[in-house]
């Protein structure tokens, strides 16, 4: 793969920035896309992994773009930029290539995850529960108005009366829990669908009801990035814990989350200004929507202008981004006064106000400390995939799949953003605990069984 990555900084041209871009869409999806299908031998499951799902998400979040027409930007960028650019990415890619290496993957650590397998019943009842948790905070911010509740979904996006709380204070916490807890329903789906067969009709009825609603919900939210882990959680639930899955069928699914991931960022990038319901009811084109291209978010873009910018305008931020991370968990309601954010933001540090831009995790390194910044933190994201993709070898127990399938949320928001990767784990390790508490209790009924 590397090979592969340094070929195409070696092949690409330097005429135009979109000649650049595409250039290296076509390398670097030769060189990642052909190193995968040698690992996996062609066994598609075996892309259901965590490192696989970081290379082909910072993929999708940077060069996928490429292959439709983007020419304005030949009109925005200088060939300097664009190369800029793609060097910082190549070595983003090769950090995740490289970083998987250094686990031993000889040694398995996810025996303790194997040992506790939840009934159907419990399963159920773990998916009502996430259900309501996941719903509370809106449905309190609409007095229980299940009809309100549609009509703000279907509203401009950050118009909903639950996102209009006061900032750091109880009720935001509340939301907060409500929005992540909300990704453990397409992974519980996946472990039910999987399992039909010991499930009660009205069971399955409430679970497609559930899966649905969340489905529309995330949807006509706007937010692409919750709408695609979303689907990408489900479908990789589900494959892991189908025991008996032909390749003929994976290959359907696949497929058509391709087609449903396309269609999503192609329509939702078009309503979420002005809402699902609005846009349906219009009857002429978004102003400034292309019909005729694809458009993500510019991430590529936005990082080749950050290495302009960084260190020649504005000094690197160093461990500052790191430190921000790392306390972002931390509920404000506890710590009213921890940061609201970094001394330089992304759209700050390119003459934007008012908007929130985007630069994956390359952009964010190039601004904490320049290209090699970009390696070491993509060295560190590959070994942390390495490591938990160890633990989930061979896991057996349907609540060990779905706890290791959980870490897919925060491997994915990671190549969006590293400064969610904390937050996104407290998912996972509220999970563990539940694991860890019926490991607890199973000992105890052995040591004390009842008379």
């Amino acid at each position: 793969m590397c090979i592969g990555l340094l070929a195409t900084y070696f092949l690409l041209p330097n005429d135009r920035p979109t000649s650049i871009y595409l250039t290296a869409a076509i390398g670097v999806m030769v060189s990642v896309g052909g190193g995968l299908f040698l690992e996996t031998g062609g066994k598609l499951q075996l892309l259901i992994r965590t490192d696989a799902l970081m290379l082909v998400a910072l993929y999708g979040l940077t060069l996928v773009e490429f292959f439709f027409p983007q020419e304005e930007l030949n009109d925005i960028l200088s060939p300097e930029q664009a190369m800029h650019g793609v060097e910082a990415l190549l070595l983003g890619f090769a950090g995740l290539i490289i970083g998987r290496n250094f686990v031993d993957r000889s040694l398995r650590q996810g025996a303790s995850m194997t040992i506790v397998q939840l009934r159907p019943r419990e399963v159920f009842i773990a998916y009502v529960g996430v259900f309501c948790v996941s719903y509370f905070y809106m449905l309190l911010a609409v007095d229980f108005d299940p009809a309100e509740l549609i009509h703000e979904m279907m509203a401009a996006r950050w118009a909903q009366a639950w996102s209009r709380g006061d900032f750091g204070g109880w009720q935001t916490l509340l939301g907060t829990v409500s929005s992540l807890v909300l990704y453990l329903i397409p992974l519980i789906t996946g472990s039910i669908l999987a399992d039909w067969r010991r499930y009660s009709a009205v069971q399955l009825a409430f679970v497609t009801f559930g899966t649905a609603f969340t489905l529309f919900y995330t949807f006509s939210a706007g937010t692409r990035n919750v709408f695609v882990i979303t689907v990408l959680l489900l479908l990789g639930s589900y494959v892991m814990l189908s025991e008996k899955i032909g390749w003929k069928r994976i290959a359907v699914l696949f497929a058509l989350t391709a087609g449903v991931l396309y269609l999503s960022s192609y329509y939702m990038v078009q309503f979420r200004k002005i809402g699902i319901d609005a846009y349906l009811q219009s009857d002429s084109e978004v102003p400034g929507w292309k019909s005729q291209t694809l458009f993500i978010d510019n991430n590529l873009v936005t990082i080749s202008r950050l290495t302009e910018i960084f260190p020649e305008e504005t000094p690197y931020l160093g461990p500052e981004i790191a430190t921000y991370a790392l306390l972002l968990p931390v509920p404000r309601a506890l710590w009213p006064d921890k940061p609201t954010k970094l001394s330089v933001e992304t759209a700050e540090a390119l003459g934007e106000r008012g908007v929130s831009i985007s630069s994956t995790f390359v952009g964010e390194s190039y601004m904490m400390g320049g290209y090699l910044a970009v390696l070491m933190v993509g060295l560190l994201f590959g070994w942390l995939a390495g490591w938990w993709d160890r633990i989930g070898r061979d896991l057996r127990s349907n609540l060990g799949i779905i706890i290791y399938a959980s870490g897919f949320l925060a491997a994915l928001i990671s190549m969006r953003s590293f400064l969610f990767t904390t937050t996104f784990l407290l998912p996972t390790f509220a999970l563990w605990l539940y694991m860890k508490s019926r490991q607890v209790r199973t000992r105890s009924q052995i040591v004390h069984p009842k008379a």
